[in-house]
């Protein structure tokens, strides 16, 4: 049963060669259910209200990219992902993965799918809460923090992520603000 989209712990699937209508399957814990893609009934199962609604928040805003899966499902064709339903206000650039790299060095994935390979020796400057970042058996317990969307270390220093965005993508943050308030107007 592949995948076609995970957010929040809710995992949405689409079986090949599956009954009519056309519907997805949603799973939350140990909740399961089953929803019509063109009425976003529910046709068997359960979740919650509350997980529920974010359930048909999401197909709402992908019905078309769903039925074009389930085209694909009925031709035993690959499917195609589908983004997630995004935290509210959450920024493209927010970080989801990191990993350390040797050095200063991270690499770095972001909400919009951007990764890539960041240096920070340059931009450390080893005083207050980045003095523990020196050791570099230290710096590599960095994590992501998911609900500032940033890094961090154990010490609760951390970077903003739009820096970090900059820096990975070279592009100047004066550019990335303009964007995020275009795509919020």
């Amino acid at each position: 049963m592949p995948e076609i989209s995970r957010f929040f712990g809710i995992i949405i699937t689409m079986n090949y060669n599956d009954h009519l209508p056309p519907h997805f399957h949603a799973r939350y814990g140990g909740d399961q259910a089953i929803i019509d893609i063109q009425t976003l009934q529910l046709l068997g199962g359960h979740l919650g209200p509350r997980v529920m609604g974010l359930v048909i928040e999401w197909a709402l805003l992908h019905r078309d990219e769903l039925l074009e899966d389930w085209r694909l499902a009925r031709e035993s064709a690959p499917l195609k992902r589908i983004a997630p339903l995004e935290q509210e206000g959450k920024m493209p650039n927010d970080v989801v993965k990191v990993e350390p790299r040797g050095g200063y060095r991270l690499w770095l994935q972001f909400q919009d799918g951007v990764e890539g390979e960041v240096d920070l020796a340059p931009k450390l400057t080893f005083q207050g809460v980045f003095a523990p970042l020196r050791d570099p058996a230290y710096f590599a317990r960095v994590r992501v923090n998911p609900e500032l969307g940033t890094i961090c270390w154990p010490n609760d220093a951390d970077w903003d992520p739009l820096v970090l965005y900059s820096l990975v993508t070279g592009r100047p943050i004066e550019t990335l603000l303009a964007r995020s308030r275009n795509a919020n107007a």
